[in-house]
This record gives structure tokens, sequence and C-alpha cells, in this order.
């Protein structure tokens, strides 16, 4: 593979990236969250630097990923405390090593998440897209890597919406 770096760190995950080929595929049409402006979307870009660690935030940006626009990004539970999303973004290269992403269950393969905090909650999984069913990014140029899935499930608490959003606030 051409242009890679052969250790990025994505927290417990070292990837060998194709940062051209990551340029090319990030905000692109037909992904899920492409030219969204729902709600989520909307939070998310006026909360993202608040709630992702400085560290985790420059990982994703060696890697080439646009923080701004994740490939898939939506709620999936809320209380009175704040609400629970989930956001994807996607890489191309290859995972060198980082913990294994699935267990065996009685219900079958389940993706195992790395905590990264607790409070608020975040944590993060990268596999490579060919093991997931949800859609991606098309990568056009399959000698440059294969894609991968960067992964993040986190807890948004109230206060961070409404000091950080301007229709909130």
């Amino acid at each position: 593979m051409k242009k890679q770096r052969p250790t990025i760190p994505i927290a417990e995950w070292k990837l060998a990236t194709h940062l051209e080929a990551t340029r090319e595929i990030q905000n692109q049409k037909g992904v899920p969250a492409y030219g969204c402006d729902c709600e989520w979307c909307f939070n998310w870009k006026h909360c993202l630097k608040v709630l992702l660690p400085e560290e985790l935030q420059g990982q994703l940006t060696r890697v080439g990923v646009e923080l701004d626009h994740p490939t898939d990004l939506y709620k999936y539970e809320s209380d009175e405390n704040g609400s629970s999303i989930r956001v994807v973004y996607h890489a191309v290269g290859k995972i060198l090593e980082g913990p294994n992403q699935w267990k065996s269950t009685d219900m079958g393969e389940m993706l195992m998440y790395s905590t990264i905090r607790e409070q608020p909650y975040l944590s993060l999984v990268v596999f490579p897209q060919s093991q997931s069913h949800d859609e991606a990014p098309v990568l056009k140029n399959t000698s440059a890597g294969e894609l991968v899935r960067i992964d993040l499930r986190l807890a948004i608490p109230n206060e961070v919406l409404k000091s950080n959003v301007p229709s909130l606030a």
C-alpha cells in the first residue's frame, strides 16, 4: 500500500492508513449522514470538540477523518440526563493491532466496544467494514487497503447540549 503511515493509533488500535484514499471517502454522497441536517447531526457539529477528548480528536484527524462529517450518526437512547448517540467514521488502510472486536454469545457474535471514558460515557471499536452489514462509503481504489470502520458510542449530557448548541443556549 502506498502512502502509508504504519502506526497511527486510535485508542487501543493501530492503523496503517492510506491518507489520500481516506480523504477521498470522507463526506461521500450516498452514506446515511451525507448532507444530513437532522437535530443530532447539528448537535454533533456543535458539541464534538467538547465531547471527544483532544487526544482522540487528534488521532482521528491524523488518520484523515473529517470530524464534522461522520458516515452515520443517530440517537439510540435518551433519559432525563441526556442522550446516547452512535457516530461512525471510515478510514482506508489496515488494522495492524488492537483488541478483539467480537465476542461469541448465546445470541451470536457481539461487537465489543472499548470504554474510553466512563463519564460522560464514550466507547469505541475499530474493525474491518467487511465485517459489518451497515452502509459505508464506496472505496474505488481497493489497492489502497480496506475500509476500516471507526464506531463510537457516547453520551451527551443535557448540560453539554444547552451550553454548546446555539438554539438550545
